[in-house]
């Protein structure tokens, strides 16, 4: 027996941005992907050893150190201003994106599903008048 592997399992880039409000805000598809909705909770870690990887932990209940999604019209996204800022991400300057990447072996280890961030940053675009 064969099992035929759906190509609509890897088409999907999962991706989120921060914007230059400092939300951390996620494409259609991967909100779709993911199945975000505002009553997702989300928390953030860094490697003991390696403190410029990021990760992402969906979790089932709301603690002190979650972030809620939160929704506006069909866009999803986290109120991550103040966490990027500690961090010494220029948001305003710099445009900052995730692909995120599946890291389930790390599920158990802290109790939710786990997606690492992977950073790529390009100069923001200026608006002209």
């Amino acid at each position: 027996m064969i099992t035929i592997i759906k190509t609509s399992d890897f088409n999907v880039k999962l991706k989120a941005t921060i914007h230059s409000s400092g939300r951390l805000g996620f494409t259609a598809d991967t909100a779709n992907k993911l199945n975000l909705s505002e009553h997702k909770y989300i928390k953030f870690a860094k490697d003991d050893e390696d403190e410029n990887e990021l990760f992402m932990v969906f979790v089932s209940n709301e603690d002190d150190d979650t972030f809620k999604v939160t929704r506006s019209g069909k866009y999803f996204y986290l109120p991550t201003t103040a966490m990027f800022q500690s961090f010494g991400y220029d948001f305003k300057k710099f445009n900052i994106m995730f692909d995120l990447v599946r890291m389930s072996d790390l599920d158990e280890i802290v109790n939710g599903k786990v997606y690492k961030l992977n950073k790529r940053v390009l100069m923001r675009k200026t608006k002209q008048s």
